[in-house]
Formats: C-alpha cells, structure tokens, sequence
C-alpha cells in the first residue's frame, strides 16, 4: 500500500526537462508512493506526460481546463492525495528538476523516525544550469547549506527551506492549502510550523535548475515582477508575525525629500532580509509625492507621514519621539551594502538593551533631543 503522495503541478515546459524530472521520480529507490501529475491548462503536455510516465500504475494525470497558477494546481493534486487515508507523507516537485533515487526513501525516513512532532523535513539541493552543469563551487555548496541550517525561528526572515522537503499529511490536513502565489510554498512552511517542528538534512538529494525558461523564478526578471514577488514575501511574513502575536521590534524612519533619489534607495530598504518593522517614509518634498511609493512598491509595512516645511532634522526629532518599537533606524542617505545588514544591527543591539548604559542612552536621547515642530 502507498503512504506517499507526489504531487507535480505542469503548465508549459521543456520537454527534455518533463521527461528527466518525471523519470527521476519514477526510479526512486522507495517505490511505494502515488503520482499525481495536475497539467494547468496546457494540454499540448498530456502527451508528453503520458509518455514519459510510460504507463506506470503509480501516475495519475488530472487536467484542468484553464490555466490558475501553481497554488491551485497543488490544491488540486493535494485534494485527491489527502482522501486517501494511508497517505500519510507528502511532498510535490517541479517539471524541471532532477531528483537523486535516494529523495523520497532519505526524507520519509526522518519523518518515520522522528518524533510525533515532526512534521517537516528538508535537505540541501545541487543548483545547475540548463545542461545540468553545477553552478557553484564546493564553498558555494557549504555557504548553502549554513544558510539552510540556520536555527528554525529564522524562517520568519528567510525562506531556508528550499526546493527539497517531505511533509507529514496530518499536519497539512490542518492548516489548508497553498495561496500566496508566488511565495507559496514559503507561506505554507510558515503556517506548517506553527503545526509542527521541523528538521533539516544536509544532503544533497536533488538538482535544481535555475531559471529554467519556465520557471517561477525566470519569471521575476523584470523589476515589476520582482516588487510583485516581493510585496507576497512580505505579506507571508506580515501575516505570520500577527498570528503569533509578535510586536513589532523595529521602526525605520526614512526623510523623503527627493522622488528619484529616495526610490533605490527604498528598493534597497525593502530587498533587507529583517523585516519585524515599521517602515515609516517622512514626506519632505514640495509636492507632498511619496504616497507614490505605496502604489509602485507596495509593503505592508509601509507608511506615509506628510511633514511638508520641516527640515530633515526636525522631522527625524519628532518622528523619534513618537517612535515605540524596541529600535529605532535612521536612513536614506546611503543603500546597505548587503541584504543581512539589518539582521546584523538587531543581532547586535539585541544583548546591549538589556545593559544600564542602553537604556541610559535612549532616555537621555529622547529627553535631549525631542522637541516639537511647528505644523504638528
């Protein structure tokens, strides 16, 4: 009887790439599992898809007939999975990836020997090219797999668990489906931990394909694509916070008194991995503008305060006086250098707030320096 259920969602795709990802799940080493290939409303692939399959008992084909996006694709495959009672781990895979004979035997193993609690399992992945050339070097692999193995609260900031993972069935049950297209399987790890604990592998058991001609990720090129992308990954985080009942730990205050120099400036802001905070645009600019922004880079953590007539200092002054959060970022002269700066500063500043000296500080500063502006 089969206790593991595959789920593949397929819109268009390279028929090289079809046939080498569906062979690679059909020669895993652990045979006893379901196939549920869900073609997206792209029937020129039943064919291709039939064939690579090659008649094996343990495919099932379902075509939609329009084209809704992956999230729904997944749904669908999961849906008919999850009637089953003896499914009870799951995973799903691309149409253009590779996965080693070992990826379902090594990840449902950790589940069936892990503790009831466990309910997710992930391992590292090779990154390869459109000829399945690795990418990267050995260090680049190590740097990887570091990333991946972060301490686990820091889902919240990252999305470390990658392209290769098994899950439990009786927690998927529980949470729902997959939404937030294009982050989510993101969103859904977050809302499967807060089910469950998880536990990461560092193994390589599979090659993933940068930016395939059809992959979510090749998608994204364009900026407009990429704020899009953006905008959900924050959403999954916003939500995620405000379902644990986190505070918010930050604000960052950003002056805007020039529209073209403050939007790199807030791209750069926004692409920070850190993301428990306020972002707080002070409008300086004549034209009282930088409600632009909320439209062209959309953040549900962003906020507008006119300040027409203050000066930058002024407008700093009072906005850090009326500030509540734990820390408090002044920025907009200069772009961070690297996406985990603000991982850094709170890493940093964490342990100093408990000290005297902190807390001496900020009183001293919010008694010396604040003062009301003319217009508040």
């Amino acid at each position: 009887m089969s206790d593991t259920g595959i789920v593949m969602p397929l819109y268009k795709q390279d028929i090289g790439y079809l046939q080498a990802a569906i062979s690679s799940v059909l020669a895993q080493s652990y045979e006893a599992f379901r196939f549920i290939i869900v073609i997206d409303g792209a029937p020129d692939m039943v064919g291709p898809a039939l064939h690579a399959a090659g008649g094996d008992p343990r495919v099932q084909l379902i075509t939609l007939p329009e084209n809704k996006g992956v999230s729904n694709a997944l749904n669908r495959g999961f849906d008919e999975l999850l009637k089953d009672p003896a499914i009870t781990y799951v995973t799903w895979v691309s149409s253009d990836n590779v996965y080693y004979p070992s990826f379902i035997e090594r990840l449902r193993q950790e589940l069936e020997q892990g503790s009831d609690s466990l309910g997710l399992v992930f391992s590292t992945f090779r990154q390869v090219d459109a000829g399945g050339n690795p990418l990267y070097d050995e260090q680049h692999q190590q740097a990887l797999i570091r990333y991946q193995s972060q301490p686990h609260h820091e889902l919240l900031n990252a999305s470390i668990v990658g392209v290769s993972f098994m899950y439990k069935s009786q927690y998927a049950r529980k949470i729902g489906g997959y939404r937030l297209q294009p982050v989510e399987d993101y969103d859904y790890w977050l809302r499967l931990t807060e089910t469950c604990s998880m536990k990461f592998i560092p193994e390589i058991l599979m090659d993933y394909r940068v930016n395939s001609a059809f992959s979510v990720s090749a998608s994204l090129h364009s900026q407009e694509e990429h704020r899009r992308w953006r905008h959900t990954f924050q959403i999954a985080k916003y939500e995620a916070r405000a379902r644990r009942c986190i505070p918010l730990e930050m604000t960052i205050l950003m002056p805007v008194t020039d529209m073209t120099q403050a939007e790199p400036l807030l791209d750069n802001l926004l692409e920070q991995h850190y993301s428990n905070c306020m972002i707080r645009l002070l409008d300086l600019t004549p034209e009282q503008g930088a409600a632009f922004f909320l439209s062209l880079m959309q953040d549900p953590r962003l906020i507008v305060t006119p300040r027409p007539h203050y000066s930058v200092k002024d407008a700093l002054v009072q906005a850090i006086g009326e500030t509540v959060t734990r820390f408090v970022v002044c920025f907009g002269v200069k772009p961070y250098t690297a996406v985990t700066d603000l991982l850094y500063l709170t890493d940093l500043l964490r342990p100093l707030q408990a000290t005297p000296a902190f807390r001496l500080f900020q009183l001293m500063f919010r008694r010396s320096y604040y003062k009301p502006s003319l217009g508040s």
